[in-house]
């Protein structure tokens, strides 16, 4: 064969290889897309309870937080696999409940926010993943407060107990079951992380913590009705922050009563009240889903 002939057949191999190659690249691109596709598919009911959650979520506030991915990912895992829905939803036994336990007469009675809780929002959340075939735990805990002026009289503290349970029996929902935080799920009194405790400014930026002050500084004065100066302010904040920072940690832990930080925080306060649970768990915020209306305890409805 001439020279001639052998470069003509040469270009030939050479040309059939290159189109094989983009080929090959095509087909690995198409292979991949559906691949990506297909890990992205979500099952219907995942995509109604997200459509229906995030609906409600922009109902309640305008500015409200954005529901995150990875609830998505959450809820889907628990449907594929046949797994109930953990949520946990926290109710702080605060120092504003004492001044209301006298306001009702030394006792307590359920005010609108509470019964529209109970009995309306909770009930329409749990048959919203329900009619989906989707199945719900529920818990409700009673949180002390971290700080030792802040804790209200175990009286009550019991007697606001026994009011909730009243609510959680009227709604008749068999998977809401509320639990005492400390007593009962933590086995001790919420403690501080030691970490944050000692080097603050290294976990919070001095703005952040001058707004907590201010924060912290007028809930004491307007809302608990206690006296305190600016350096007690400062040091419970201090002590505040580490301790949310903890819980934060203990939540997403293997201690966890929601092993690997597997759960949904619907909270009765705003997203921003869980700010330094994050502090050593960048991920903890991803859990929230704000799709209950705000301090349902407060007495005066005209607040936000």
């Amino acid at each position: 064969m001439s020279y001639k002939k052998k470069k003509i057949k040469k270009n030939i191999i050479n040309q059939l290889k290159r189109r094989v190659g983009l080929i090959k690249i095509v087909l690995f691109k198409k292979i991949n897309n559906l691949i990506k596709k297909e890990v992205n598919v979500q099952q219907f009911q995942t995509r109604n309870i997200m459509q229906w959650l995030r609906d409600r979520a922009r109902a309640i506030r305008p500015n409200n937080i954005k529901i995150n991915e990875w609830v998505d990912r959450y809820i889907d895992e628990c449907v594929l696999n046949g797994k109930p829905v953990e949520i946990l939803t926290q109710l702080c036994l605060s120092k504003v409940l004492e001044v209301r336990y006298k306001t009702q007469g030394n006792c307590f009675i359920p005010i609108k926010g509470e019964r529209n809780s109970f009995l309306e929002e909770i009930p329409d959340i749990i048959s919203c993943f329900n009619s989906k075939g989707v199945d719900v735990n529920w818990y409700i805990t009673l949180n002390r407060s971290f700080l030792d002026g802040g804790r209200i009289d175990i009286k009550i503290e019991n007697e606001y107990r026994k009011m909730i349970e009243f609510l959680i029996n009227e709604s008749k929902i068999d998977n809401l079951t509320l639990y005492n935080w400390e007593d009962e799920l933590l086995g001790k009194r919420a403690e501080p992380n030691n970490s944050v405790q000692n080097n603050l400014a290294k976990y919070v930026s001095n703005e952040a913590l001058r707004i907590q002050i201010i924060r912290h500084s007028s809930w004491v004065k307007d809302k608990a009705k206690m006296v305190q100066t600016d350096y007690q302010i400062e040091k419970d904040v201090a002590l505040e922050i580490a301790c949310e920072a903890e819980e934060g940690r203990f939540l997403l832990s293997n201690e966890s009563p929601f092993p690997n930080g597997q759960f949904i925080l619907m909270p009765f306060e705003t997203a921003e009240r869980y700010a330094f649970f994050k502090t050593l768990e960048p991920n903890f915020q991803e859990r929230i889903v704000s799709v209950l209306k705000p301090n349902p305890w407060r007495m005066d409805a005209s607040k936000p």
